[in-house]
């Protein structure tokens, strides 16, 4: 797959564009791409995945409400066989393009002639663009219409539940399971005088999961690990902070990526460490029991 910039011309071949956020490759997203593969087999195009790096709303409120990281967004767009992938960073010089200047951009630019498109989706200044522009851009026979039969799988119901604790729900409707990446840095270090070390990363901002306890999977390296996690802010900081069960890894300025599987606890006061040591003894009973039941 080719990553292509968006002030920069691409090459000649014809392609079919899907347009969207894509904020969740949830199974709505799926319904989507998989008519534009279709449509790129049948008509022997080149397939283009184009997204933004943040909703408006996130952008102008200076929050992150996405359901899958960026990183995570282009490794599955490869995973589902696009050939080219765009993701155009959010300015406010791109918010103030119209509808007309955008879709010219797509032709002339990147020469797509056929876009497939989720009815609700608007695009250009103040939102003013639509499918019926589109269609009367690129002509009718050149547009598919993806619509919506219900709310099950928008990216809106999904958060929701992801705020009720609905992980089981969530990472049903998510093509991979809500996890949040980062590199592992030093903390405290208090988790490795109880026997409790884990590996921590920080976030620059507050996602949309609720702070808390979890029972979680981490990859490193491509290998997937038992785990359980905490969410929390500390010291001003958004910190994740994963205990890998029964293995010890130098994890340091590693990437890791921290899937999220069940939900535990919230956040607790604790005034001592023995305090401390007898709530993660249990919260390491419940995440056995979670794997066991698994198995």
């Amino acid at each position: 797959m080719k990553i292509l910039t968006w002030n920069k011309p691409a090459n000649n071949e014809t392609k079919i564009v899907c347009l969207g956020l894509f904020d969740g490759f949830h199974l709505g997203h799926l319904k989507l791409i998989t008519r534009l593969m279709q449509i790129k087999i049948e008509q022997n195009l080149a397939a283009l995945f184009f997204t933004m790096s943040q909703s408006v709303t996130d952008f102008l409120h200076q929050t992150d409400t996405k359901l899958v990281d960026n990183k995570s967004k282009q490794q599955i767009a490869a995973k589902l066989n696009f050939d080219y992938y765009l993701e155009v960073p959010l300015t406010r010089e791109f918010m103030s393009l119209s509808a007309q200047q955008f879709l010219t951009i797509l032709k002339e630019r990147f020469n797509v002639v056929k876009i497939v498109i989720g009815s609700d989706f608007r695009f250009g200044k103040n939102r003013e663009g639509d499918f019926k522009q589109i269609i009367s851009f690129f002509g009718q026979e050149n547009v598919y219409l993806i619509t919506r039969q219900d709310d099950t799988f928008s990216s809106t119901t999904i958060r929701n539940l992801l705020l009720n604790h609905d992980l089981p729900t969530v990472n049903k409707l998510l093509y991979e399971d809500y996890h949040l990446r980062g590199k592992v840095k030093p903390g405290k270090q208090i988790g490795r005088t109880i026997n409790f070390p884990t590996a921590n990363i920080y976030l620059p901002q507050k996602v949309i999961l609720p702070y808390g306890v979890y029972v979680t999977e981490t990859c490193v390296k491509g290998h997937l690990y038992p785990s359980m996690t905490s969410y929390r802010l500390f010291e001003g900081k958004e910190v994740v902070e994963t205990y890998l069960l029964d293995v010890t890894l130098d994890l340091y300025d590693q990437e890791i990526i921290v899937y999220f599987k069940k939900y535990l606890r919230e956040n607790i006061k604790i005034n001592n460490l023995t305090e401390l040591v007898n709530l993660l003894e249990q919260d390491l009973v419940d995440t056995l029991a979670f794997f066991a039941n698994k198995a």
